[in-house]
């Protein structure tokens, strides 16, 4: 029960932050919080992590999740997690029913249970990377 709450603390933690919008120079912009300011606030799905982050992602990711990842590429598995920033940022929601299309994932508590994960190490290791 403890391990759920520090989760759930992490992850409104990350949500709180993406509420400021992050500019090009790495500095605070002043703008409001609007879809515009969304797409700021998430890496872009053309930029990269450093390619030690992605890999160790990819690498958690296959280890977590390996029917998810089944059949997936890793450059698939990293655009997945650009896409699921940017839904999280824009919806200010640890998860979205697009992020669960993409991983395809249904609404059984077992699936809400994986996505949650998924949205969790993703904002841990991808999400922050801006």
């Amino acid at each position: 029960m403890k391990r759920i709450a520090v989760s759930l603390a992490a992850a409104f933690t990350v949500l709180t932050a993406c509420q400021d919008p992050i500019d090009s120079a790495g500095g605070a912009s002043n703008a409001s919080s609007g879809p515009s300011a969304s797409a700021q606030m998430s890496p872009s799905p053309g930029a990269a992590p450093d390619s030690a982050d992605a890999a160790a992602y990819v690498a958690q990711f296959r280890r977590d999740f390996p029917e998810v990842a089944e059949g997936r590429t890793d450059q698939q598995i990293i655009q997945d997690a650009f896409s699921s920033c940017s839904d999280m940022a824009a919806a200010m929601a640890i998860t979205t029913p697009s992020m669960g299309q993409r991983y395809g994932l249904g609404g059984s508590k077992a699936d809400q249970f994986t996505l949650h994960n998924i949205a969790l190490l993703t904002m841990a290791k991808i999400c922050q990377t801006v």
